[in-house]
């Protein structure tokens, strides 16, 4: 929402009345000048600053006003002070810029974070914070400095011993951080995982009203005496509906339905029985299950909080499952940094299993208008599943194999479910369509999409032969000019680059829709057709093969006035 802190301020307006006011002496005349005089070099002086603010890339980190006065703190330390007694000036500040107008000339910089840098402070000749049972307060200096913590949270980034892999798990934020002069005090504490004698690598966070700030490292030296109860385990039930089992050295499973896990929930709510205080994290990544959970450990410690609350903020892109002698990814419940219960979290993935190629079982061919019809010179646009569904016989010359594939689809025998009976696609008579289950299975992800598994760019017949320049020999009609396949399902745009200069041949991935431009000089076209569903936890393959199948069109025939490309 927009802040207008400052609205078309007035500075010094100079009013000249045709009433009573009928000449002046010249010292009236020469003050006025002068005053003029301060006044435009007030105001050329803030665009200069402004204008050095904007070339050097500074951002304006804070705006304050004061009995009219308004001073802009840049990112780099410059302030901007804007008086009353200059000109039309005006301020607006968004979430994300503030623009400054003087005399009608704009000048926008962004909004820049409150902190910059956070740096750890040492407050010991070898500069190692000694820690203990009883923890420890540390020193950390903000720049630029900060006046108050109000939405200040502060966590351990990560920590690692130093003669061994990083893990994070020793150490943890206990109590408020408090602000004393320019410096802040935050107080850790160490973990069951941190061991008795043992030097650590130690990098503190800052979250600052949304904006991460991460300290520089300093070491932390557990005392020899340190001692802890790393875990308790017992006082956690998980509840029937959620498939609980005991595994070997205390650890649990639970499993969970994908469609639910893309809900926002909490997991306190999957327990019957939980400790008091009772928190959640995401175990380290190296306690998790080899693969993909170990990859994906950030994105899983970002979508469990310490309260239970849940929420994917991205495609996962796996369920977590492919794993065989440890299926899931593992959490701990704590109470009071005691670990109550080490459980993994399996997914149900209800698409796992299904078969989504359904009636598409091989490759299918078809050619567009035959020797009867052609597209057109110029800019098109082909909706390649309305022509599967809705191909016009007369115009259709179709081997057997296409003219199964186009019953398969025109008759909606296209349907996918599960093995309870929902539909998760299906064909409307016209195109295939995401039900209900398969829409929230696609939350984060591009749900069914088309491409261009390979794209040849051909000499019609009825051109006659062509005479390649680049290599100096004829081409039949009929025959391929251009040609390639691709197998990045994930960046498919990226092999139609390839063709740009080809009519700009595109598709749109939503609806299969090909885009021929302005370009198109009317040669032959072999498209091999491909989609994919593409969910949360996966992808799959609409047909058996690598594609549905080879599509051709202008083959045969030609617009008059067709030019092959060279």
């Amino acid at each position: 929402m927009n802040k207008r802190f400052l609205n078309a301020l007035l500075f010094g307006a100079v009013v000249l009345s045709t009433g009573a006011f009928t000449s002046c002496n010249n010292d009236d005349v020469d003050d006025l000048k002068s005053r003029v005089s301060v006044i435009e070099v007030a105001i050329d002086d803030i665009k200069a600053q402004l204008g050095k603010a904007l070339m050097t890339g500074a951002s304006i980190t804070n705006v304050k006003e004061e009995n009219g006065t308004y001073t802009l703190t840049l990112s780099d330390g410059q302030k901007i002070v804007i008086k009353p007694g200059g000109g039309n000036i005006s301020i607006v500040v968004t979430d994300t810029e503030a623009t400054i107008t003087i005399e009608g000339e704009k000048y926008v910089l962004p909004l820049g974070s409150l902190v910059n840098s956070l740096i750890y402070s040492p407050e010991t000749v070898d500069g190692i914070v000694e820690i203990g049972s009883a923890g420890v307060t540390v020193s950390f200096l903000a720049r630029p400095a900060l006046k108050s913590l109000d939405g200040a949270e502060f966590t351990i980034a990560e920590s690692h011993v130093l003669t061994r892999a990083a893990d994070g798990e020793q150490f943890k934020v206990s109590g408020d951080a408090t602000l004393e002069g320019d410096f802040i005090k935050v107080p850790i504490k160490a973990l069951g995982e941190a061991e008795a004698g043992k030097t650590y690598a130690v990098s503190l966070q800052l979250n600052l009203k949304g904006t991460i700030i991460g300290s520089n490292y300093f070491n932390v030296k557990v005392s020899d005496d340190f001692s802890s109860v790393a875990e308790d385990l017992g006082g956690v039930t998980i509840k029937a509906d959620y498939s609980p089992k005991d595994l070997a050295d205390g650890f649990k499973e639970m499993t969970i339905k994908g469609s639910n896990l893309l809900d926002a929930l909490n997991f306190k709510d999957l327990f019957s029985e939980l400790p008091a205080n009772a928190e959640f994290a995401v175990a380290s990544s190296s306690k998790q299950p080899a693969g993909k959970a170990q990859e994906k450990q950030e994105l899983l410690s970002k979508s469990l909080k310490k309260d239970g609350t849940w929420a994917f903020s991205e495609r996962p892109g796996t369920s977590f499952n492919e794993n065989a002698d440890r299926k899931g990814f593992l959490i701990n419940v704590l109470a009071d940094d005691v670990v109550k219960a080490k459980i993994y979290v399996c997914i149900n993935d209800e698409l796992a299993d299904i078969d989504f190629a359904g009636t598409f079982n091989e490759e299918y061919e078809g050619e567009w208008g035959g020797r009867t019809k052609s597209l057109p010179l110029g800019a098109q646009v082909i909706d390649i599943q309305n022509t599967f569904t809705n191909w016009e016989e007369d115009y259709a010359e179709i081997t057997h194999r296409g003219k199964s594939f186009l019953e398969n689809w025109a008759n909606a025998n296209y349907q996918i479910q599960t093995a309870d009976g929902e539909t998760v696609l299906f064909c409307d008579g016209n195109t295939i369509v995401m039900d209900n289950i398969a829409k929230k299975y696609a939350q984060f992800s591009r749900g069914i999409y088309w491409y261009f598994r390979g794209i040849s760019i051909l000499v019609p017949e009825a051109y006659g032969k062509w005479l390649n320049p680049a290599t100096g020999k004829e081409v039949n009609g009929g025959d391929e000019i251009l040609g390639g396949f691709n197998d990045d399902r994930e960046h498919p745009e990226l092999y139609e680059a390839t063709f740009a200069k080809y009519g700009g041949v595109t598709m749109d991935q939503k609806t299969g829709k090909i885009t021929l431009n302005d370009t198109y000089t009317g040669y032959g076209f072999r498209f091999a057709i491909a989609a994919i569903y593409e969910y949360a936890y996966g992808w799959k393959k609409l047909h058996k093969a690598d594609q549905f199948g080879f599509f051709f069109f202008n083959r045969r025939v030609m617009p008059e006035g067709t030019t092959i490309p060279e």
